[in-house]
């Protein structure tokens, strides 16, 4: 048989009151956030990162401020697609595996060209020792890039260090990259 003991009351009572001590502030933040749900939603959706004592740019707010600097991209160019030609299944495998990986891969089309187009010009001899930042700046000396294309070229540089150094990448912003490398590697190839 079992039984069950039951001490005096003011154990009850002392043992209901700490319950209802323990329980309050969650309650109470349980309570506030089913009241504020839509409010809190809207800005959680807004929200892209949390991160504590990182003074760096997030990659979404940066890719924002690109892409309103970013000229239009043609829509539909009249000679062959000038840009990231022949390998949309790759990019779409690559970003459906790692979107960090997508944009790595992005970067890699634009260092490409830039290197091609400062070997064209006779910028550079080694195409191995010179990196984007250096033949994108070579190139803007001879007048061959504008400044605003250097420019978005160091920043997505940036970006592209960011991803390769694990910074969470959506899949949103890795197409957003994309799209910006594609302008900037029709602004390269038609210089």
């Amino acid at each position: 048989m079992i039984s069950l003991t039951i001490g005096p009351a003011a154990d009850w009572l002392s043992w209901s009151a700490s319950l209802i001590g323990a329980l309050a502030w969650p309650l109470a933040a349980l309570v506030i956030a089913l009241v504020f749900r839509r409010p809190l939603l809207t800005l959680l959706a807004r929200l892209d990162e949390l991160s504590w004592g990182d003074k760096a740019a997030r990659f979404a707010q940066k890719l924002d401020r690109l892409e309103s600097e970013a000229p239009p991209v043609p829509a539909e160019p009249d000679g062959p697609d000038l840009a990231l030609t022949g390998n949309h299944g790759r990019f779409l495998k690559l970003l459906n595996l790692s979107p960090n990986a997508a944009v790595l891969d992005a970067w890699s089309r634009v260092e490409e060209a830039l290197q091609a187009l400062a070997l064209n010009h006779g910028v550079c001899h080694a195409l191995a020792s010179t990196d984007a930042a250096e033949a994108s700046h070579a190139l803007q000396q001879r007048g061959i890039l504008p400044a605003r294309t250097v420019g978005m070229i160091g920043e997505m540089r940036a970006l592209r260090h960011a991803a390769a150094h694990n910074q969470d990448i959506s899949v949103s912003d890795a197409l957003r990259f994309r799209n910006l490398a594609k302008g900037v590697l029709n602004e390269i190839r038609l210089a």
